[in-house]
């Protein structure tokens, strides 16, 4: 029942950052410069050259299409309209690069995603998906964009060694350029989990692996702060039940025990 209790309440908390009304909040995940609907047209600058753009998104031949100055794009290769949610906007997420973002957002029963799009003219230069992530927050003045996501997305490989996580994953937005950054501290409800430790682990007081910080006995407890990667270097940053923190460098094997890793899916 617990593990059920933090599935609800993480789904709750993903959804509930979609369906919140617009404000006037520059780090809100709703403060959108247009919505566009499913089949009426739009003219908007994209790409700052005091030009608009035509714009259209529309179901054809099962597929959801976004089509910029008469060219067409694929959004979606399966369009379910009544079974998957669909919500297609404008935002600026960076004030200093001149141009705008169309982000693309899906939700299915048990499968979500955000995809972001930038365009010169009818060109699109940026094309990015994020699967099992939805837009948080960001910051217009650095272009740091933050989603909510779970694990199947970029940190997926992770799940073989700790389980199932909620992460707020930041990925930062120049000109039509993505830079995705390579830590993401986790949420509340992945926080509050007590994992036990199943084989004895050393914590090292960053994430060069070189100085040890403590470590944690099999059958310790561990919560669990912050993902780590970048190329084959992935570390989790914990806390043990003393107060200390530090880096475990993991691997492709579990280091807790499996009953006390949360496992929604």
């Amino acid at each position: 029942m617990k593990k059920f209790g933090i599935l609800l309440l993480t789904i709750t908390m993903v959804f509930g950052s979609v369906f919140v009304g617009n404000i006037n909040n520059s780090y809100a995940a709703t403060s959108y410069e247009k919505n566009l609907k499913i089949g009426k047209a739009y003219n908007y600058d994209l790409d700052g050259d005091g030009h608009k753009e035509s714009i259209k998104v529309y179901g054809a031949g099962g597929k959801l299409l976004l089509k910029v100055n008469g060219k067409n794009n694929t959004l979606d290769s399966s369009y379910y309209p009544g079974y998957v949610s669909y919500d297609i906007k404008i935002y600026d997420f960076n004030k200093n690069d001149k141009s705008s973002e169309i982000v693309y957002k899906w939700m299915g029963d048990d499968a979500w995603g955000t995809k972001i799009l930038k365009f010169k003219n009818d060109k699109c230069i940026l094309n990015k998906h994020y699967l099992d992530a939805l837009l948080e927050n960001y910051d217009s003045k650095t272009g740091m964009i933050t989603f909510q996501e779970l694990d199947r997305g970029r940190y997926n490989s992770f799940t073989k060694a700790i389980g199932f996580f909620c992460i707020h994953d930041k990925v930062k937005i120049k000109g039509y350029n993505l830079y995705n950054q390579h830590k993401a501290n986790t949420d509340s409800s992945t926080r509050k989990n007590k994992y036990i430790v199943s084989k004895k682990l050393t914590a090292y007081t960053g994430i060069d692996g070189k100085k040890k910080a403590f470590m944690l006995n099999k059958g310790s407890k561990a919560y669990l702060y912050s993902l780590y990667q970048n190329g084959s270097k992935k570390y989790i940053k914990v806390k043990n039940s003393s107060g200390k923190y530090g880096y475990i460098k993991i691997g492709t094997s579990m280091i807790f025990k499996e009953d006390s890793c949360l496992w929604w899916r």
